[in-house]
C-alpha cells in the first residue's frame, strides 16, 4: 500500500511538471503571435491624418474577404468624379438666345401633341406601375423647365457628334432664369431659422446648401457622369453604338425565377428596406397633359418620353398575349439651372425623417393632422384605427367593389402606401406610433400645443426609424465589420458628434435607379402565414398582395399581415426573381377584377419588375457596371474572361451570352451577379449602398446621436430611444399580435426564439417630462463664419 501511494504521488507531480511545461510553451507561442500581428498592423495600417481611414482596418484583416479589402481601404464616403468639361467653344450670348428660342418653341410644339394622347386604361398593369411612382403634379412644370433647357442645349451643339466619345457634355453655363426655373436655382431669398426640428422638405438642413443638399424635389446626385447615347438625354447604348439586348431579353436569360431561401433572414427585411426606400427616395415619371398617364405601345402619336421594352415574338410568358411591346415611360428630367446634360428629380427628402409617415409637403402634412393634441387622423373602426381612407377613384388601388362595400385604400405620407399589403401595415403601425407617442407627451407635458405635441412626436418616431435602420437593417445587408470598417455603427452611449456639412447626402441616381432595388430579389413567390390557434397554414401569390389592402379592414388583417412578414424566408439576394414580379406585376387579380374604368381587356397580364428596372437604369444613362467596381477601388474588369472572378458560374455563362461587351453590362444584372461569398450583398453593391447610409447618417445635421443643445436629445432620452426594436414597435401597435421574435428580420432561431410581446423593450418617456414647451438653446457667443443670413428662431418652431 505504501509503495502504491508513492508511485501514485510520483505520477500526480509529472502531470503538473507537464502541464506547466505545457502552459510556458503555449504562452511564448500567444507572445510571439501577438507580438507578429501587432508589428504587422503598425507596418500595414492606413492613416490619412483626417480620419476618413476606416477604423481598426488591421483586425477586420483577419475576417473579412480578399474581395473587400480593396473596398475598405477607400476614403470614405466616396468621391464622385467630376463632370467632363464643357465642350461647346467660342459660346456667344446671341448663341445662348438664339438656343433658349428653340428650347421654348419645341416646348410649345410639345404641348400642342399632348392634347391628343389618349392616356393609358385606368384599370391597366401599365397604368398602376405609373400610379405607383405617386408623380406630383407640381412635377409637371418643372419637367416642361428641364425639356426646353434640355433642347437649348442640343441647338448650342450645333449638330455636334458625341455619340463616339459616349461621355457626354458636361455642364454648362448656368442659364440665368431664362425659362420657368425652380427657387433652387437662385440663391436663398431669406435666412434659414435654426429650430429645434426638422423642416418639412428638407431644406436648410444643410445650411450651406440650404434648398438643395438633400431637399425635395432636387435633382438626384451624380457619383459619375451619365452616360447617355446621344450625350445629352438619350438611353444609354451599347459601346460601339448599337442598341443593347432587350431588358426583357436580359431579364429572361440572366434573371430566372429561382426557389432557393435564404433561411437566415425574413420578408421583414425587405419590407423595412422599402419603407425607408419610399422614405428617402421618390422618382418622378414623365406625365402627358393635365399630369395624365403616358400610353407608349398602343398609340399613333409616339411621347418624346416613352422608351418601352421590346418583347420578342417568342418571348416564353408574353408570346401567349400576342404582345411585342411592354409600356415604360421615362423618368420626369429635372431642371439643373445650366445648359448641358438630362438629370431626374427626386421629389423625396434624402433624409430619414419619416416623411413616409408625415409626408415632405407641408399641405399633405396637415391634410393628415388631427389637430387636436398632435394626433395623426384615423379611421376608427370599434375598438381599433387604420389609416384614413383615399377617396381618390383614380389612384389605381380603389375599386368599385370594394368601394360599394364601404372599404377603399388608404392614405399615408407616402403616396405608395398601398402598393402592397405589407407595406400598408407597416404604414399602419408607424401611424399609430406617431398617436401613442403623442399621446404620452400631452400626458407628461399637458401644457403643451397641437403643435409642440406634434413635432415632438415627429422628432421621436424619426429617430426610432433612424435607430432601427442602423441597429437592425444595415447589419443584415452589409455585416458587422463592414458597419465598424466605414463608421456606419451606432454608439452605445451618449451622443456621437459624426456630423460633417461637407457631406452632400443627396440620394444617388445609381442608388435609387439600380442599386437599392437589390431587395426585389428577395421576395418569395409565396407569402404563408401560420394560424397560432389552429396550426394551419394559408398561402397567398405575392402579386394578388399588390394594390389590395383590403384585409386590413378585417379585425385580424394587421395581425397575419404582420405575422407573415416575420415568418416567411426571404430568397437570396441573386439575379433570380420571383415569376410573381417578372411576369404578374400590378395585375390585378380576378376577386378584383371589377374597377372604376373597365380595362377594353378583362384581366391583362402583369410586367416584368425586372426589365423595368434594366430599363430605369439605361433611361438614366447610368454608366456600364464596370465603371461602378473601378469607382468602389474593386477591380475592374476589362472583358468576359475577368468576370470569372467575379461572378457565379451560371450568372457569368448567361451575361457572356446576352452582351456584347463586358462593357455594355447594365449596373444592376452586374451587382447581382457577384458572387456573395457568404453574405447577402456582393462587393458592388455593399459599396453603393454603404456609401448612401453613410452619407445619411454624417450629411444629416439632425442626426439622431447630436449633441447639438437646440436638436439633440439628452443622454436619458437617448438611453430610451435606443431601447427600440421593430419588433417592439409592431408589439406595442398591433394589440392582437402575442408574440414576436426579438429580431423581425432574421428567422426564427435558438437565439432569436418568439417571446411574449410583453418581454420586449419598451422606450420610457418619462425623461420627456418637462415643464414647459421646449425651447432652443441660446445662440453661440461668436456667430459661425461665412454664415451671415442665418438667424435664431425665437419659438423654436419652423
Amino acid at each position: 500500500m505504501f509503495e502504491s501511494s508513492l508511485a501514485r504521488s510520483y505520477q500526480k507531480r509529472l502531470r503538473h511538471f507537464q502541464c506547466a511545461i505545457c502552459v510556458i510553451l503555449l504562452s511564448v507561442l500567444l507572445s510571439i503571435s501577438l507580438l507578429i500581428m501587432v508589428s504587422y498592423n503598425l507596418s500595414t495600417d492606413p492613416d490619412d491624418g483626417n480620419g476618413t481611414a476606416p477604423r481598426n482596418l488591421s483586425l477586420l484583416r483577419l475576417g473579412v474577404d480578399d474581395d473587400l479589402l480593396p473596398l475598405l481601404n477607400q476614403s470614405w464616403p466616396l468621391d464622385g468624379e467630376m463632370s467632363p468639361t464643357w465642350t461647346v467653344p467660342n459660346l456667344t450670348s446671341q448663341a445662348v438666345a438664339a438656343a433658349v428660342v428653340r428650347g421654348k418653341d419645341a416646348l410649345k410644339r410639345r404641348r400642342l401633341m399632348e392634347r391628343n394622347l389618349v392616356p393609358l386604361a385606368t384599370d391597366s398593369p401599365a397604368s398602376r406601375a405609373q400610379r405607383a411612382a405617386a408623380t406630383s403634379s407640381s412635377v409637371k412644370p418643372l419637367a416642361e423647365t428641364a425639356f426646353a433647357a434640355e433642347e437649348a442645349t442640343r441647338a448650342l451643339l450645333n449638330g455636334t457628334d458625341l455619340t463616339k466619345s459616349n461621355a457626354g457634355i458636361g455642364l454648362g453655363p448656368s442659364t440665368n432664369s431664362s425659362f420657368s426655373e425652380p427657387a433652387y436655382c437662385r440663391p436663398p431669398v431669406s435666412p434659414c431659422t435654426l429650430s429645434r426640428y426638422r423642416s418639412q422638405d428638407g431644406s436648410c438642413n444643410n445650411l450651406e446648401h440650404p434648398i438643395t443638399w438633400g431637399v425635395a424635389s432636387t435633382p438626384f446626385r451624380r457619383a459619375l457622369p451619365a452616360v447617355y447615347g446621344d450625350g445629352i438625354s438619350s438611353p444609354r447604348e451599347g459601346v460601339d453604338g448599337a442598341s443593347l439586348p432587350s431588358a426583357r431579353d436580359v431579364s429572361v436569360t440572366v434573371h430566372r425565377p429561382s426557389y432557393a431561401h435564404d433561411t437566415q433572414f425574413t420578408v421583414m427585411l425587405a419590407v423595412w428596406g422599402q419603407f425607408i426606400d419610399h422614405d428617402i427616395t421618390a422618382t418622378a415619371l414623365s406625365k402627358g397633359e393635365n399630369s395624365s398617364s403616358i400610353s407608349c405601345c398602343n398609340s399613333n402619336t409616339t411621347h418624346p418620353e416613352c422608351f418601352p421594352v421590346r418583347l420578342d415574338k417568342e418571348d416564353p410568358f408574353y408570346q401567349d398575349y400576342n404582345l411585342t411591346c411592354m409600356e415604360f415611360v421615362r423618368s420626369a428630367p429635372a431642371p439643373t439651372c445650366h445648359f448641358g446634360p438630362r438629370e431626374q428629380l427626386n421629389q423625396a427628402t434624402a433624409f430619414l425623417d419619416a416623411s413616409a409617415v408625415y409626408s415632405f409637403s407641408e399641405i399633405k402634412s396637415y391634410q393628415l393632422r388631427e389637430g387636436i393634441d398632435g394626433q395623426l387622423r384615423m379611421l376608427k373602426l370599434g375598438p381599433w384605427e387604420l389609416l384614413p381612407p383615399s377617396t381618390d377613384p383614380n389612384d389605381g388601388c380603389n375599386t368599385v367593389e370594394m368601394n360599394a362595400k364601404g372599404r377603399y385604400c388608404f392614405e399615408s405620407g407616402d403616396d405608395r402606401a398601398n402598393e402592397n399589403l405589407h407595406l400598408t401595415t407597416i404604414h399602419l403601425i408607424w401611424a399609430r406610433q406617431h398617436n401613442r407617442v403623442a399621446a404620452i407627451m400631452k400626458k407628461h407635458n399637458p401644457a403643451w400645443d397641437d403643435e409642440t405635441v406634434f413635432q415632438e412626436a415627429r422628432r421621436i418616431v424619426g429617430a426610432q426609424m433612424q435607430h432601427i435602420t442602423y441597429a437592425e437593417f444595415l447589419p443584415a445587408i452589409l455585416g458587422q465589420d463592414v458597419m465598424w470598417a466605414l463608421n456606419l455603427t451606432l454608439a452605445e452611449y451618449g451622443h456621437a458628434d459624426v456630423y460633417d456639412p461637407s457631406v452632400d447626402p443627396s440620394i444617388a441616381n445609381h442608388f435609387s435607379a439600380a442599386a437599392f432595388r437589390f431587395a426585389h430579389t428577395l421576395l418569395p413567390g409565396l407569402i404563408h402565414n401560420v394560424d397560432s390557434s389552429t396550426g394551419t397554414i394559408s398561402y397567398t401569390h405575392l402579386h394578388e398582395m399588390l394594390f389590395n389592402p383590403y384585409a386590413l379592414y378585417t379585425e385580424k388583417g394587421p395581425k397575419y399581415a404582420m405575422r407573415s412578414a416575420m415568418n416567411t424566408p426571404v430568397h437570396a439576394v441573386d439575379p433570380h426573381i420571383t415569376s410573381e414580379l417578372s411576369e404578374h406585376l400590378f395585375e390585378r387579380s380576378p376577386a378584383n377584377a371589377s374597377s372604376v374604368t373597365p380595362s377594353p381587356h378583362p384581366l391583362p397580364c402583369g410586367l416584368d419588375l425586372v426589365s423595368l428596372n434594366i430599363q430605369r437604369g439605361r433611361d438614366h444613362g447610368l454608366p456600364a457596371y464596370p465603371a461602378w467596381r473601378e469607382h468602389c477601388g474593386l477591380f475592374r474588369p476589362t472583358n468576359f474572361t475577368d468576370l470569372k472572378k467575379i461572378f457565379d458560374p451560371q450568372s457569368f455563362n448567361r451575361i457572356c451570352k446576352i452582351y456584347k461587351s463586358v462593357d455594355d453590362i447594365d449596373l444592376y444584372s452586374g451587382a447581382l451577379a457577384e458572387e456573395p461569398r457568404g453574405r447577402l450583398l456582393g462587393p458592388t453593391l455593399t459599396c453603393l449602398v454603404a456609401d448612401q447610409f453613410l452619407r445619411l447618417k454624417v450629411g444629416d445635421r439632425f442626426w439622431y446621436e447630436t449633441s447639438d443643445e437646440i436638436i439633440g436629445f439628452s443622454v436619458e432620452q437617448l438611453i430610451e430611444i435606443r431601447k427600440t426594436t421593430l419588433a417592439g414597435v409592431i408589439c406595442a401597435n398591433e394589440e392582437l399580435l402575442d408574440q414576436a421574435q426579438p429580431r423581425v428580420m432574421e428567422a426564427l432561431s435558438a437565439t432569436n426564439p418568439l417571446v411574449d410581446c410583453k418581454e420586449l423593450p419598451q422606450p420610457d418617456f418619462k425623461p420627456w417630462k418637462i415643464p414647459g414647451p421646449p425651447t432652443p438653446a441660446p445662440p453661440p457667443r461668436k456667430p459661425a463664419p461665412k454664415k451671415p443670413w442665418i438667424k435664431m428662431s425665437k419659438s423654436g418652431h419652423n
